[in-house]
């Protein structure tokens, strides 16, 4: 059994050929953001811990008897940690310092959120059709005019079916039936045709607007970029997490952790009354167009926001960002 013994040699912690510079974020293309080990040994009894925010800008500051590394006053002191006692009389511990990290962006996946509800949208000019027909999977609509949309555009297309009916002694426009698809044109759409792949009705159609005519009168008349209304929806999207590092009385303008400003979760609002809103229209914040534009540009809304410690006193804010759908 070893005898303890103190030794004058250990009365300063000394950092050991076992100490090593951690690059936590090299995975991110990030080899600039650091944390200093220094393995060290010092006499159980002198011992001391050193203020959190020290730099390590000397061996002095470090309380070390030499540094292993060259001096860094970007890193910071996060902590002395797995503190063991050797032969009852040295201790050893892993003293860290640690630089501010860069921001950073985590792609973790798709997860489910609660999308807004958006209003029909038909702001084209409505383009008189002459017939429809179907055949192999694949509808072909015959418009009258160019309608300017191509494949992946979406539209509506609505046919109704109406007669004249002998009503008080006179003839009357009855509508007796309007069938509505929403779809996306493919491949094949082009000037006066278009092709997609939602059937409309039950057969092929041609207009027919003659008044008193022994057939039913058929209106053919397409919405180019119209978008159907929906309810507020939950939807799977692509997600991401900003991780932004702040150490108060360091960090410009952060005095301390109440000062990392923290992103409200994504959600609309009345812009009378700023009152919260499951659905979109013209008077929300945002709009139901801006909304629509943030769609097709694949903005990302806010899911969550938090502060979390990362090392000593470095607080990380996380941003947990969606995929606007």
């Amino acid at each position: 059994m070893s005898i303890p013994y103190t030794s004058e040699d250990f009365t300063t912690p000394r950092a050991g050929g076992d100490s090593w510079v951690e690059y936590p974020f090299i995975e991110y293309g990030d080899n600039s953001t650091k944390v200093y080990h220094m393995r060290c040994a010092v006499n159980k009894d002198d011992y001391t811990a050193i203020a959190l925010d020290t730099t390590m800008a000397s061996a002095s500051n470090a309380d070390v008897l030499f540094l292993p590394f060259a001096a860094d006053t970007s890193a910071y002191f996060v902590g002395d940690f797995n503190h063991r006692v050797i032969d009852g009389a040295l201790l050893e511990f892993d003293r860290q310092f640690a630089t501010i990290p860069a921001t950073n962006e985590v792609y973790p996946g798709t997860e489910f959120f609660t999308f807004p509800g958006l209003p029909t949208q038909t702001s084209d000019p409505v383009v008189s059709c002459s017939s429809t027909s179907y055949a192999s999977g694949i509808q072909t609509v015959n418009a009258k005019t160019n309608h300017g949309l191509l494949p992946g555009d979406t539209f509506k297309i609505s046919i109704t079916i109406q007669g004249y009916q002998l009503i008080n002694g006179s003839d009357h426009l009855i509508s007796y039936n309007t069938n509505t698809v929403y779809d996306t044109a493919i491949s094949g759409t082009s000037g006066t045709t278009l092709k997609n792949t939602i059937k409309i009705g039950q057969g092929n159609y041609s207009e027919n607007t003659t008044a008193y005519s022994p057939i039913a009168r058929i209106n053919i008349q397409l919405y180019p970029n119209a978008v159907s209304s929906r309810d507020a929806t939950e939807l799977s999207a692509n997600t991401k997490i900003i991780n932004d590092y702040f150490l108060p009385g360091i960090s410009a303008d952060i005095n301390d952790v109440n000062d990392i400003f923290i992103e409200q979760k994504f959600q609309p609002v009345r812009a009378s009354n700023s009152s919260p809103r499951d659905d979109l229209d013209n008077n929300t914040i945002p709009t139901a167009d801006q909304y629509r534009a943030s769609i097709n540009n694949n903005d990302y809304v806010t899911k969550d926001c938090a502060i979390q410690r990362y090392k000593g006193n470095i607080y990380v804010r996380k941003t947990k960002k969606i995929v606007a759908s």
